[in-house]
């Protein structure tokens, strides 16, 4: 017999493939959902559709009654201060809420995916290209950052569960890439962007990227072999913005941009575009802000070495294979071609 699966965000890029490859697996599959109807489309009955969302503490309960386990990936990703509202009660209440049922319910393990954005080099002395692992968790929250704050707290909340006896585990996750990135993610907007040529600079970032069913079965390694209490980095592969940029240009035949927008330059426009985002708040995501103007000239690299020992996990897909298959998937989304520019949002992480 199968072990009872829940899965919030199941609608969302990431939570769609896990859910689509655990049930074509034949697993039980139960998805904690905002919206039936959009989730009955996307998975028909393949699986059970619980209604509610994570604030909501009774429908949370329903759906975490009999899971043995519970994948939590729901989550608000948007960026600039106007949100910290929201992303404080959606990311870091909203997990307090899952962790505190899935301990009343009594679920076997619970599998928390977090942001690798949030891990900081702490010793200077270090080339700033050195991947960062695990124990790189900083101290303290990140400052002029409510979305990756919120990840920091949402995390500190997982631990403290650990520590309670809830076994759960953390997973970080980079920047994913394939089909189906509907909404679209940044990395999405980013191909999105670059497509519709407006994508005229670039700057000195530093990303990682991992195909989108290689982080589904990293999520599954951790659920069957995570350590409670533990963090596992899913990552791949390392590459400055301009060496994707050039991956895109050889994919899709456009040309990749040539000039490098200084750093001071981009906080510059970061801080104008954070009062511009305050003076709009009926706008949507902030397509430019002080929070992804400082990731403008960050270098992110990280390392899965923990994951492949522990976990026996090993990314399969290549980088050129998944932006292949984003590029068609998006191609082939006649909706998606009229979608608002990410800006300077889509190219930072």
């Amino acid at each position: 017999m199968s072990s009872q699966i829940l899965i919030t965000g199941a609608t969302g890029f990431i939570g769609r493939q896990l859910t689509r490859d655990l049930a074509g697996q034949g697993q039980a599959v139960r998805i904690l959902a905002r919206h039936r109807r959009k989730a009955k489309t996307l998975f028909g009955d393949d699986v059970e559709i619980s209604a509610g969302d994570l604030e909501d503490p009774s429908s949370v309960a329903r759906a975490c009654r009999g899971a043995d386990i519970v994948y939590h990936i729901a989550g608000s990703y948007r960026f600039g201060l106007r949100h910290r509202r929201e992303l404080w009660r959606t990311n870091v209440e909203g997990t307090e809420t899952l962790l505190r049922t899935a301990a009343d319910e009594g679920v076997g393990k619970v599998v928390h995916l977090s942001s690798a954005g949030v891990l900081m080099q702490a010793d200077p002395d270090l080339p700033a290209d050195t991947p960062l692992d695990e124990t790189d968790f900083p101290v303290k929250a990140p400052r002029f950052s409510a979305y990756k704050a919120s990840k920091w707290h949402a995390e500190q909340r997982a631990l403290a569960w650990a520590k309670r006896g809830l076994p759960v585990v953390i997973a970080s996750t980079t920047c994913p890439i394939g089909r189906g990135d509907e909404a679209p993610t940044p990395t999405g907007r980013m191909i999105l962007d670059f497509l519709q040529g407006r994508f005229p600079f670039y700057c000195r970032t530093g990303l990682n990227f991992i195909g989108i069913g290689d982080l589904s079965r990293g999520l599954q390694h951790v659920a069957a072999a995570g350590r409670v209490g533990e963090r596992y980095l899913l990552s791949d592969e390392n590459l400055w913005l301009k060496e994707f940029l050039d991956l895109l240009a050889l994919e899709t035949g456009r040309t990749a941009p040539e000039t490098c927008l200084p750093g001071a330059l981009i906080r510059l426009i970061g801080c104008g575009g954070e009062l511009m985002n305050l003076l709009a708040p009926r706008s949507g995501n902030a397509r430019v802000c002080l929070e992804t103007a400082l990731q403008s000239d960050r270098v992110q690299f990280f390392s899965n070495a923990k994951a492949r020992a522990e976990l026996g996990w090993i990314p399969q897909t290549s980088l050129p294979k998944s932006i292949r298959d984003a590029v068609a998937w998006f191609r082939h989304e006649p909706e998606l071609a009229t979608a608002r520019p990410a800006s300077l949002e889509s190219h930072v992480r």
